[in-house]
């Protein structure tokens, strides 16, 4: 669904990008360099991503955007992604293992900042995956990522597909763009299965550190603007 649109020149913004080994994928499929941005709150991730991949002769400068979508407002409209990239410029926006960073608040101001990047037409997608809960609601972190700096504990939302439905529309209505939303759980008897060892490291061991309790679950989704 994604590649044959970046192939017709559609815009990709990959969000939360890290290294940025999700765009680089797509290049490797045949989506043009050109149409793929990247973004981080790192702005050292670019350098370090081309001293990793040894690529810059295939990915142009200026297509990594390291921005803050919790920044205050004012901050944020001065910020790389509202000015180099601009509000609805994106066709496609994968946040994939993004929004499960944070309380529900803080989702819904992304969320809503997603939509303001997302293209104005009809089609336009936001997509990714990420951890989920059967019982949708707000998870106290372990140390030594619980605290805050005033002395409040962090906590991350973790939802089930009606809570992020719900999210997602709000956001919508917020932004005053109509959204078609789905999102569901990984079949529970798949989950997990995706694992492999490579190279004498586990990672199905470091999944089942990180994707823990009874109730976890792995989600997909996608926010369709109509």
């Amino acid at each position: 669904m994604v590649l044959p649109r970046l192939k017709s020149g559609n815009t990709l913004l990959d969000l939360g990008s890290c290294l940025g080994q999700d765009i680089r994928r797509c290049i490797f499929d045949g989506a043009p360099a050109s149409n793929l941005y990247a973004s981080d709150l790192f702005y050292e991730y670019e350098d370090l991503s081309y001293d990793l991949w040894r690529d810059r002769d295939r990915v142009p400068p200026g297509h990594f955007l390291a921005d803050d979508m919790m920044a205050e407002n004012d901050i944020f409209t001065k910020g790389k992604l509202m000015t180099q990239l601009g509000p609805g410029q994106c066709d496609i926006i994968s946040i994939t293992m993004f929004l499960h960073l944070f309380n529900r608040a803080s989702q819904l101001k992304a969320a809503t900042r997603i939509l303001r990047l997302l293209a104005n037409k009809p089609g336009s997608l936001v997509l990714g995956s990420q951890a989920g809960s059967s019982d949708p609601g707000e998870v106290p972190l372990k140390p030594p990522f619980a605290d805050l700096e005033n002395g409040e504990k962090r906590t991350v939302y973790r939802h089930n597909p009606e809570s992020f439905e719900k999210l997602w529309q709000e956001a919508g209505r917020a932004a005053g763009v109509p959204l078609k939303v789905n999102a569901v759980f990984q079949a529970p008897e798949d989950f997990g299965k995706e694992t492999r060892k490579d190279e004498g490291f586990d990672i199905e061991k470091k999944e089942k550190k990180y994707f823990t309790g009874q109730n976890t679950r792995r989600l997909y989704f996608s926010i369709m603007r109509i």
